[in-house]
């Protein structure tokens, strides 16, 4: 009966978007004690997440605490002062956590005919709560966004990521209850993901050679305050696994975070659905036999159009981040495309 009546909402919705824009986030809120609501959500990535043909590969629970400890702590645990310390810090998260999520096996078709979808591979499961009121809100991105937000253009592989994100969503709606609920916005930026070519020296090993460049990458990355949340390696699990691979020497996806910039946005401009983009997932894949390194990732602009930001300094704020993505991959010999 529940499911039901979760269908009838979500084709209500979906009708009532028709009429007034496009459905950029899908989010289940429930109504109940954090507790209970957690307990719920938990329960969903031991048993139902599986069930719907995912697998949780990096798990970040209860950022809001890490926000208070970061920024809100005036003194570190030895007694010293904390630098990182804001006088003007606020906290307006009861609960906030990303689990980044994908499946090895099912994407490996689709990426063979659609590398860009890396753009959302993982994707982020979203869950938070505002201390403002006793609900909590557990999603992603509707598959629509993230297909076009990563270009894709073949019918096939749009229908079987759909598939795989409804029942995501089905997996959301029985183990949370609650209704259904749709971020919606005018359209998507005009470019919406930023890719990048760079020049690979194979040496004698093509697999070393790739190693060699992940750790400048990390150290690069890290030297700029950013986090490496996650990282999928799909060529490796995909020769782990005897599965077929004809057409990459490398394919793998990082998962970046900038803690003062998930922290200002998700915390103090209160745009927590923003959540649902993050982690950043960057793909990085060699085809076979070739010397160029190719690179993509969402744009971060998609971030103002989702929380329709309009303020000046608040958009600046943004632009800055993709800014310092792109000085940081030109540092590596990087070329956009």
């Amino acid at each position: 009966m529940f499911k039901a009546f979760v269908k009838i909402a979500v084709l209500l919705s979906l009708t009532a978007s028709m009429a007034f824009g496009y459905q950029a986030i899908r989010l289940n809120v429930s109504e109940g004690t954090y507790k209970e609501r957690n307990d719920a959500f938990n329960g969903i990535l031991e048993v139902d997440l599986e069930d719907a043909g995912f697998t949780p590969k990096d798990i970040h629970p209860k950022i809001e605490y890490y926000y208070k400890l970061f920024y809100g702590t005036k003194l570190l645990k030895d007694g010293k002062p904390n630098p990182q310390f804001k006088t003007d810090y606020v906290g307006n998260l009861d609960n906030l956590g990303f689990i980044t999520i994908s499946n090895e096996e099912w994407m490996r078709e689709l990426l063979m005919k659609e590398p860009k979808l890396g753009s959302f591979a993982p994707l982020n499961y979203l869950i938070y709560k505002k201390k403002s009121e006793d609900k909590t809100y557990v999603g992603t991105l509707t598959p629509q966004a993230m297909l076009d937000i990563a270009e894709i253009k073949d019918a096939g592989v749009r229908a079987a990521f759909t598939e795989k994100i409804d029942a995501l969503s089905d997996a959301t709606d029985e183990g949370m209850g609650g209704e259904v609920e749709y971020v919606e916005i005018d359209k998507l930026p005009a470019k919406t993901l930023i890719e990048w070519e760079i020049p690979f020296d194979r040496g004698e090993d093509v697999l070393d050679a790739k190693f060699d460049f992940m750790e400048k990458f990390e150290k690069a990355f890290e030297a700029e305050e950013y986090i490496i949340a996650g990282k999928r390696d799909f060529a490796e699990y995909w020769v782990d696994n005897d599965l077929e691979n004809d057409k990459y020497d490398a394919y793998w996806v990082y998962s970046l975070c900038h803690f003062t910039f998930s922290y200002t946005v998700f915390n103090v401009w209160e745009h927590p659905e923003l959540g649902a983009s993050a982690p950043c997932s960057m793909y990085m894949y060699l085809d076979k036999d070739s010397s160029t390194l190719k690179v993509g990732m969402p744009s971060v602009d998609n971030w103002a159009v989702f929380g329709k930001i309009t303020d000046p300094k608040r958009l600046q704020f943004i632009k800055d981040m993709d800014s310092k993505i792109k000085e940081i991959m030109t540092s590596l010999g990087a070329k956009e495309i």
